[in-house]
């Protein structure tokens, strides 16, 4: 047996058991955004748990100048949701008042509370007369039970009408909320089915006289996917169709678009099956960055095909494998694990095809092919290139706020602008996490931390407003007993001594886990069994916080760009390391006077993408991360016009034709975050073939070819 069979033997067995073990041991594809940028311990896990919380809730706004109209829509809108995909969240009175009525004893809320410890009990005992006789003055219970109106307050001091009928400009309104089922929430594939059902509902219902408007993260996931598939399917056809006219025009057949798809799914496949082997799941980012192997795989396939030896191109092959793989690597050690995905996924799959093309291409019949491709450049194009970089470094300005990267439609804006009108949600919102052993002690640590922010008049929003602790309803209960001992004489006209002895005899307090069970709309405030969230409003001092223990402040916009500028920052500190790397790697092999020349095109091709960015708009993340892409195509390309066979030229202007034809393309989609990728990495890798024919000479490697 020849040697070249038994390492094919051995190549196709290590695939075989690679994708052998990745299939009995599948992982999932984690839909998260933040979870590409938040995987490091406990807090980074609080935060995209909380994102989670917020942002599988779907709002339905109806709008309409006649009532009745109104809540018939909205009444028949509710009956055709499907229970298994969504939960109404309608505050639950009727249990939660039944279950505050039998524990009335133990619930103050806190101006009562402050009131009674202070001794005021003239003013809580005049606020209720005057209730008492204010002909629209309402109570929970009656005054026997009640007479102080402590629950009346209580429930008050609680807040939450969400849902309730509200009028705005001589409209009425309705909101119907809506909470994702868990499975559903982790499912977008799922979720958009049925996020798709109540868009129809919504157009169903909308006429003349009333509007029906939806706002929340699943329905512009749902616009964002349906709008952003659509193009990317058309791109995928256009780009398919010209790849394959542009190999009939060359090699005059289309047989070679086999093997060129044949290695470009094993890639795929090796690179899937090799990151489901080291991570806990594969990140769905991960598979859009991995795509760009398309442009490496054709090209290394075009280079075989177009040569027929394997002896020409395997050097060049060689050194063009290492340097990408060393510049996608260099991202493991970033210990950001999108990044880490990133580099696993695509330096195996390109391996995989390197050794396809090495080990299995010579078994292909010769191709004929013509030579086209004969061009040259000016110098003009060096002058052009510098006065991008230099002007778009110096205008250069970075963006890290998540929301920057999807531009929602006119009528999303103008539905989520209503909804925050309507609902009183026009504020910004923080959340302070709060975490302890136990719900009793997350509950006397939120008492302990709206202490501090009712002090400095911060509304709040909390589970300790629905479920005192333990020791907040043991003292709740002492002032209360304090005030009928010192005022219950003012309510002698409406009390007789039997109903004031029944007053006196009180309820023993609740446990968390009670009043959890009884009280439904508590739930919504634990994140798990050790955390809870307080919501505040506009809440721009968290230094007041500083001293307590076991909280932490996040406001999620703020917190999530934080963080994406980490990544960012990360992604910019490691390119010199890279370009150092690699250009010791191609000194090694090519000489260090002459690995300058191969490296230098890449080098600017980055920094000439950048500063086309930037003069265009801010540079983002995905702007930085395409520099590593430009960077292993780049290189290739380089490397072939330096040390490859006429051959070669014409294959790498073939793959780098197709590749920017396919990035120009999805710059055009509507979704920003795919549009900006596409566009950097079209105008990145076009002027990083014009530069390795401009820089380097084919014959000598010297430093520029002739000029017209």
């Amino acid at each position: 047996m020849k040697k070249i069979n038994l390492f094919r033997i051995i190549f196709v067995l290590i695939l075989i058991t690679i994708a052998a073990f990745a299939i009995l041991n599948p992982k999932k594809v984690e839909t998260n955004l933040l979870r590409a940028f938040f995987a490091n311990g406990a807090q980074d896990e609080v935060l995209v748990n909380l994102s989670g919380k917020y942002s599988s809730s779907i709002n339905v706004l109806f709008e309409s100048e006649n009532l009745e109209l109104l809540e018939k829509t909205k009444e028949d809108f509710e009956q055709k949701i499907s229970p298994e995909s969504f939960k109404i969240e309608n505050f639950d009175y009727r249990n939660t008042l039944d279950f505050y009525k039998k524990h009335k004893s133990v619930l103050l809320s806190d101006t009562d509370y402050k009131l009674i410890k202070s001794g005021d009990y003239e003013k809580v005992s005049q606020k209720a007369l005057n209730n008492l006789y204010d002909p629209f003055g309402f109570a929970i219970l009656p005054v026997e039970e009640d007479p102080f109106m402590l629950l009346t307050d209580f429930l008050t001091g609680i807040g939450g009408t969400a849902g309730a009928q509200t009028s705005l400009k001589g409209k009425y309104y309705e909101i119907l909320k809506l909470k994702a089922d868990d499975n559903l929430a982790l499912s977008p594939s799922l979720m958009n089915k049925e996020v798709k059902k109540l868009v129809e509902l919504q157009k169903y219902y909308t006429n003349r006289e009333l509007n029906v408007y939806l706002t929340g993260a699943p329905v512009h996931a749902y616009y964002a996917s349906e709008s952003s598939m659509n193009e990317i399917n058309l791109i995928c056809i256009i780009s398919t169709i010209f790849v394959g006219l542009l190999v009939f025009f060359y090699f005059r057949s289309l047989k070679i678009l086999m093997p060129v798809l044949t290695g470009l799914a094993a890639g795929m496949g090796t690179g899937y099956c090799v990151t489901s082997l080291l991570f806990d799941s594969i990140h769905i980012l991960t598979f859009v960055f991995s795509t760009t192997l398309i442009g490496i795989c054709v090209d290394y396939s075009l280079h075989y095909l177009m040569e027929s030896d394997i002896k020409k191109i395997i050097k060049s092959l060689t050194v063009s494998m290492l340097s990408t793989v060393c510049a996608l690597l260099m991202l493991a050690i970033s210990g950001i694990e999108i990044l880490k995905q990133m580099a696993v996924f695509t330096s195996a799959g390109l391996i995989t095809v390197y050794f396809i093309v090495v080990l299995f291409y010579e078994l292909l019949p010769p191709q004929k092919s013509r030579h086209i491709f004969n061009f040259k450049f000016s110098k003009i194009i060096l002058a052009a290139v510098f006065l991008v970089i230099a002007a778009g470094l110096y205008k250069i300005s970075f963006s890290d706020d998540i929301r920057d990267m999807y531009r929602p439609s006119k009528d999303m804006i103008y539905a989520e602008r209503l909804y925050s009108q309507v609902a009183n949600r026009d504020f910004d919102t923080s959340f302070i996490v709060v975490e302890g052993e136990n719900l009793e002690k997350i509950l006397e640590k939120e008492e302990e931390t709206a202490k501090r922010l009712s002090s400095n008049n911060f509304s709040y929003y909390s589970l300790s407003k629905f479920i005192p602790s333990q020791s907040r309803q043991s003292a709740n209960q002492a002032l209360i007993k304090n005030l009928y001992d010192n005022k219950i004489s003012a309510f002698s006209d409406y009390l007789t001594a039997a109903e004031i002895n029944k007053l006196k005899v009180f309820e023993h307090p609740f446990t968390a886990e009670e009043g959890l069970q009884n009280i439904s709309a508590a739930k919504d405030f634990l994140i798990d069994k050790n955390h809870s969230i307080m919501i505040v409003y506009d809440f721009q001092s968290p230094e007041i916080l500083k001293e307590i223990s076991n909280i932490r402040c996040i406001n999620l916009p703020l917190d999530i760009s934080k963080r994406i500028k980490e990544v960012r920052l990360v992604c910019l500190w490691i390119l010199a390391p890279i370009f150092l790397g690699l250009y010791i790697i191609l000194g090694c092999i090519f000489s260090f006077k002459n690995a300058h020349k191969i490296i230098l095109p890449s080098v600017l091709a980055s920094l000439f993408a950048i500063g086309a960015v930037s003069l265009s708009g801010d540079v983002n993340l995905f702007h930085v991360l395409a520099i590593f892409l430009i960077t292993g195509f780049g290189l290739d390309y380089s490397v072939f016009r330096f040390n490859g066979s006429k051959n070669s030229n014409d294959a790498v202007f073939i793959s780098c034709l197709t590749t920017v034809v396919s990035f120009s393309l999805l710059a055009l989609t509507s979704f920003k975050l795919i549009s900006s990728l596409g566009f950097v990495l079209a105008v990145g890798l076009l002027s990083s073939y014009i530069l390795s024919i401009v820089l380097i000479s084919k014959d000598s490697g010297e430093a520029t070819e002739s000029i017209n």
